[in-house]
């Protein structure tokens, strides 16, 4: 049946967009390229391939910022030059599997070619060209796979939901283009933002590390599915209900991955205490009806766990959960948004400046985030049933590894999201353990 999309008229960023924007700029200038993720659907039955044509047309042609390339402009801010777009449809291919890649290689698994479209170069939002692509995956007669390749500095995790909402032909609350609010002074921002400013300044004394390795450059993106079955799922929520209850699971999850990247980092320094700091998404309070699909829902949440708030799930949690209430009752999420409207007016070299020097060459210990329920509201998307959703971005190293959670239909899928070279084989196996024991349930098998 034909997707009805909301009208929309030319889009570009606004200024709420600038950490998705400057966060792309990082993944550039730590050797990444471009910040991609994918989002995968697992669907029952086989594709219909003139819907989703259809789709990707109207779509494409619909909003103008799928095709556009991202510059700055004599205010420093960058914006989508959607005034350079002809209308055209989303890219559509078609896959097989098991099959061969473009570029003559074979390939047997889905995760073999998730790979390669993570590693791929199709899309560059300084260039023109596709932002975001469709692909088709047939695994079997009974079974295929739609994955959206998109760049982060288009999307969100939220923005990627109700643009799939959208899709799936749910009635979701969607605007095309955010208004241009007028660019405050700097004075203005800096004193908005100097609570923030001034919690980071107690950061460095910690000498947080990550996964990166200092020195070499990083490899391609390398990715881990774990898949718990309805048992397991069950397993660690019943864990996760005696340990800290179920109020607000992404600090949970996150006090999981905080300590496994602790685990690994202890191992390669035995004799330092290890601290970690975790950037961790949070909602922004205002109406979601009013934000704009291409836009970031999120800001970003900086939290600095000690090493005596690591030495167990349990205290890792506490500490988690009350830093995350002090963090919105200091009202620090305005702060930091402050900053990051701040900093986007900066060039790429300059955004980076703090990171890499006041740091000392980290920006945090991990990425993570945990999204919930994958696609609330859609059981199905192109008149298939979808039998699993899950996302997997690439990271930039540093940190170089990111550790991300969402359920559907009772399951739990977990994604680990790394560096080439920011893990060894031995070190993957510490994670992976660290991770089981906590969560409370064995790491199913790739």
């Amino acid at each position: 049946m034909p997707v009805e999309l909301p009208s929309a008229k030319p889009l570009r960023t606004s200024s709420s967009d600038g950490f998705l924007l400057g966060l792309e700029s990082l993944m550039r200038r730590t050797g990444q390229g471009r910040h991609v993720a994918t989002t995968v659907l697992e669907c029952a039955g086989a594709p219909d391939l003139a819907t989703i044509r259809r789709t990707a047309d109207e779509v494409g042609r619909q909003y103008p910022i799928l095709h556009a390339r991202n510059a700055r402009g004599g205010d420093w801010l960058a914006k989508w030059r959607t005034d350079e777009v002809s209308p055209a449809a989303v890219p559509v291919h078609v896959w097989h599997l098991p099959g061969v890649a473009a570029e003559g290689e074979e390939i047997s698994s889905l995760n073999e070619w998730l790979a390669l479209q993570l590693n791929s170069r199709e899309i560059d939002i300084y260039s023109a060209g596709p932002n975001l692509v469709f692909h088709v995956v047939v695994n079997s007669p009974t079974r295929w796979t739609f994955v959206l390749v998109w760049s982060h500095s288009l999307l969100d995790a939220v923005g990627m939901t109700k643009f799939l909402q959208l899709l799936a032909g749910v009635s979701v609350p969607v605007t095309g283009a955010a208004d241009e609010a007028p660019a405050s002074p700097i004075s203005q921002l800096y004193q908005q933002a100097k609570p923030m400013i001034e919690e980071m300044r107690r950061f460095p004394r910690w000498k947080i590390r990550s996964l990166h390795r200092k020195g070499t450059r990083p490899g391609e993106s390398r990715f881990l599915l774990a898949k718990f079955g309805p048992e397991a799922t069950a397993a660690i929520r019943a864990k996760m209900a005696q340990t800290a209850g179920e109020l607000l699971l992404l600090p949970y999850f996150a006090a999981c991955a905080a300590r496994a990247v602790q685990s690994v980092i202890a191992a390669r320094h035995p004799d330092e205490p290890v601290s970690i700091l975790l950037t961790l998404p949070v909602q922004r309070q205002s109406d979601p009806a009013k934000r704009p699909l291409f836009c970031n829902h999120m800001s970003p949440y900086t939290v600095l766990l000690e090493p005596g708030e690591l030495v167990d799930l349990k205290t890792s949690s506490k500490a988690l959960y009350r830093k995350y209430a002090d963090f919105m009752r200091r009202k620090l999420p305005a702060a930091m948004q402050a900053l990051m409207r701040m900093m986007e007016r900066c060039p790429s070299r300059f955004y980076n400046l703090p990171a890499f020097v006041y740091m000392r060459g980290e920006i945090c210990s991990l990425f993570h985030s945990h999204t919930g329920e994958f696609l609330p509201g859609a059981d199905s998307i192109f008149g298939s049933r979808i039998v699993n959703g899950y996302h997997v971005p690439s990271v930039s190293s540093p940190p170089g590894i990111g550790i991300f959670f969402s359920q559907h239909a009772d399951c739990l899928t977990m994604t680990l999201s790394w560096k080439e070279g920011c893990l060894s084989p031995l070190e993957l196996e510490l994670l992976k353990q660290t991770l089981s024991e906590d969560l409370g349930a064995e790491l199913p098998p790739p």
